[in-house]
């Protein structure tokens, strides 16, 4: 039985079970309650009465407080539980064909790794990208984010699809035992890293959406048991200066952080394996 069942047979409150909940007599001394109308959450303890509205925590109402953390934890994966239900994969409404070469400074296998394709399309917004199905902790497909191939000579170097999506870090699914992760800027300063042996690191796809969706961004590393986060962004000005505002931020969710500060001009992209492997090195060490 549950911690919640425990208590309230504890206190001779007779628990009914109805679905993911128990019902007992309500807890509100203003409330007569003939017959059981109070809902608790059989996992959090969270209690809600319908009748008179009567609302709480089952561990709180009892003054027993050392239950928080797994309450919280449970709040998190039902959450999560929740979006997998809501969420389909979406399809990329256009011809595609693998793209299986390297690029970049980064091995073919890197992107065959992370089902990088092109289309044949020749939609003018669609064709010279190289294109990334990004997944949310479910391991579902939200979106599709390509860059473009012709170096400066478009404007608008990212193409997302479909516009509008929330975009989750990416990627969202870290090796079991991940104790710390790496945040970087773009999708190629993660691939690159990715590629010379960081596998623990994640693009945010700009600071300022992820400032706003902090919490949606870091509910999928508290639920993979995460708890020390490196941000790591360019070695310039904008680069710093995004740094040093997600830090406290982040670290008011509970989380360890530190930032590696690349030398001026230097991104994550260009980073050569030995430069990658010393800072995995680094973080693994931390995360001990």
């Amino acid at each position: 039985m549950t911690a919640v069942y425990d208590l309230l047979t504890k206190q001779n409150l007779r628990p009914s079970p109805s679905g993911n909940d128990y019902l007992i007599k309500c807890l509100n001394p203003e409330h007569a309650d003939s017959s059981p109308s109070l809902r608790v959450d059989k996992t959090t303890g969270m209690m809600h009465c319908f009748a008179c509205g009567f609302k709480g925590n089952l561990f709180a109402h009892y003054g027993i407080r050392n239950n928080f953390v797994s309450i919280k934890t449970a709040l998190l994966k039902k959450k999560l539980q929740e979006l997998a239900n809501a969420t389909n994969d979406t399809e990329f409404p256009y011809p595609t064909a693998p793209f299986r070469r390297s690029y970049r400074s980064i091995a073919a296998d890197t992107y065959i790794k992370f089902g990088a394709f092109v289309s044949t399309s020749l939609d003018d917004k669609i064709m010279d990208r190289v294109f990334f199905p990004v997944k949310n902790i479910q391991g579902r497909i939200v979106s599709y984010i390509g860059r473009c191939t012709r170096g400066t000579e478009r404007k608008n170097k990212y193409y997302v699809f479909p516009s509008g999506v929330p975009m989750p870090l990416y990627p969202s699914i870290f090796p079991k035992g991940t104790g710390a992760i790496v945040l970087v800027e773009g999708i190629f300063d993660m691939l690159n890293l990715q590629d010379k042996g960081l596998e623990q690191c994640a693009c945010v796809f700009g600071v300022d959406t992820l400032v706003s969706t902090l919490d949606e961004h870091l509910m999928p590393l508290k639920a993979q048991n995460i708890s020390k986060i490196f941000i790591m962004f360019d070695g310039d000005d904008a680069g710093r200066k995004g740094a040093y505002k997600l830090k406290p931020l982040i670290e008011q969710k509970g989380f360890f952080v530190e930032i590696i500060d690349l030398p001026q001009g230097q991104d994550p992209g260009e980073l050569s394996e030995e430069d990658v492997l010393s800072i995995k090195e680094y973080i693994n060490g931390k995360a001990e």
